[in-house]
């Protein structure tokens, strides 16, 4: 039996059991057995499970920043090309913003 097992690797296989991965196949990578693969999910399953769902939550933040980046990427781009072609549009804007109407005229 291996007695080397880091916390990264214990938090790992576990992540691994509940991602679907059979607990034989573990046990055998690892060299270990039942009972200590039970020891394991017992005292960190709640941490790997904590982690798993901060790397779906992390995904989900990262999708939604690159989506809001591309927006204000391309909100940007109009503005500058708002700027670039019709100053007198983009002034009057301003003017209006400060009076808390956009509309335009």
């Amino acid at each position: 039996m291996k007695t080397n097992n880091t916390p990264a690797i214990i938090i790992g296989s576990i992540q691994e059991f509940y991602n679907g991965r059979e607990p034989e196949e573990i046990y055998t990578a690892l060299e270990i057995d039942k009972n200590c693969f039970d020891g394991w999910i017992r005292d960190f399953g709640d941490i790997a499970n904590e982690l798993l769902k901060l790397k779906d939550e992390n995904e989900t933040l990262r999708t939604m920043f690159t989506n809001l980046s591309l927006v204000n990427h391309s909100l940007r781009n109009s503005l500058d090309s708002l700027t670039r072609n019709d100053a007198n549009v983009f002034d009057l804007l301003l003017k209006k913003r400060g009076k808390g109407n956009l509309s335009y005229p």
